[in-house]
């Protein structure tokens, strides 16, 4: 077989459920040119009979043993041994549509500038929709983040993009290293190490792919992906990307909003040596008071851009909007004079 253009990384473990669609939405994919990698993480099901029908059907899949145990261990043996020049992340409970590597990998070909692309996804079956609104809210708001500096912008809000919808250059790799173990979910991780190196990331302002969610999903049973997990490794990269923000260092860090989720947060921030000035917050019972020896200051005494930089740390639903809308309107621009990191 000749070299290909892409190469499809899938790890999985007991998928004998999803893995025949998953199998037939790549089997019609209108790119052909690809190489299909499928990474055994010690199934005990029909998974692996089903994957060795597939590539005895058809020869450009391989079906690989991981040689250690876990997701990031399955993910960084596939992609070693892959031979195309781009990498498409996807899962063995998901579905492409039928032109996602034709446009993901055309876009990469066309946009030397860009590294990793994604897409909008579609949150999936119906019938688990109204159990599960804080996914569906997650995926709207993942898939309005489309150019590069919207994920500049919103980076440590929450993981920007859907892992298994990704397309990426193998060479990002290659300079930058591959996917790491630990204690944080692998994919917020590896997006905020890549940005943090000036790596270039876009979404398509399309749906090229449908995101299962059930029970069993790695995201709703690992620890690794508890909302602490993500609280932790974004604190992290805050102190990093601080380190090399001068215009921030030079004024004083305010957090607006002093309650529970900023207060958690907060602890964190001053862990990794985040130097924190005072809060604002609208509650007057707060108003005066001391949280972690730090003052918590009306909205009246919110300093001017000139003067300070503001995180956004209020977690109620739709706050952020309020929050960045009123900043814009007293001459705070985003990115420059605050961020939202919830």
């Amino acid at each position: 077989m000749d070299c290909p253009l892409v190469s499809i990384i899938i790890p999985f473990r007991n998928e004998e459920k999803y893995l025949p669609e998953c199998l037939d939405s790549i089997l019609g994919q209108t790119l052909t040119n690809w190489e299909l990698i499928l990474i055994n993480d010690h199934s005990d099901d029909q998974s692996t009979k089903i994957l060795d029908e597939f590539v005895q059907y058809d020869r450009r899949g391989r079906v690989l043993q991981n040689p250690g145990r876990g997701l990031v261990s399955a993910l960084n043996h596939g992609i070693n041994n892959s031979q195309a020049g781009m990498i498409a992340r996807m899962d063995g409970d998901d579905i492409m549509k039928p032109k996602r590597l034709e446009i993901q990998v055309g876009h990469l070909q066309k946009n030397k500038n860009i590294d990793l692309i994604s897409c909008q996804t579609q949150h999936f079956p119906r019938s688990l929709k109204r159990q599960r609104k804080g996914y569906e809210r997650y995926v709207d708001w993942t898939n309005n983040i489309l150019t590069f500096e919207d994920h500049l912008l919103n980076r440590f809000i929450d993981c920007p993009m859907a892992h298994p919808s990704v397309t990426f250059r193998k060479s990002i790799i290659q300079k930058f290293g591959g996917y790491k173990e630990g204690e944080f979910p692998e994919d917020f991780e590896l997006w905020l190490r890549w940005m943090s190196q000036g790596i270039k990331m876009e979404k398509l302002p399309f749906i090229l792919h449908k995101w299962r969610d059930h029970p069993e999903r790695a995201s709703r049973t690992d620890s690794r992906y508890q909302s602490a997990r993500f609280q932790e490794i974004k604190a992290k990269y805050i102190k990093l990307w601080l380190e090399k923000e001068a215009h921030v260092n030079k004024r004083r860090i305010i957090c607006w909003g002093a309650g529970k989720v900023a207060r958690k947060f907060t602890r964190l921030l001053i862990e990794n040596k985040i130097k924190l000035s005072a809060f604002i917050d609208l509650d007057p019972k707060k108003v005066g008071r001391l949280v972690a020896d730090i003052p918590v200051l009306s909205i009246d005494n919110l300093p001017t851009p000139e003067e300070c930089f503001v995180f956004i740390l209020v977690g109620t639903w739709g706050a952020r909007g309020q929050i960045s809308a009123y900043l814009k309107e007293n001459g705070f621009i985003q990115g420059k004079d605050f961020l939202p990191l919830f």
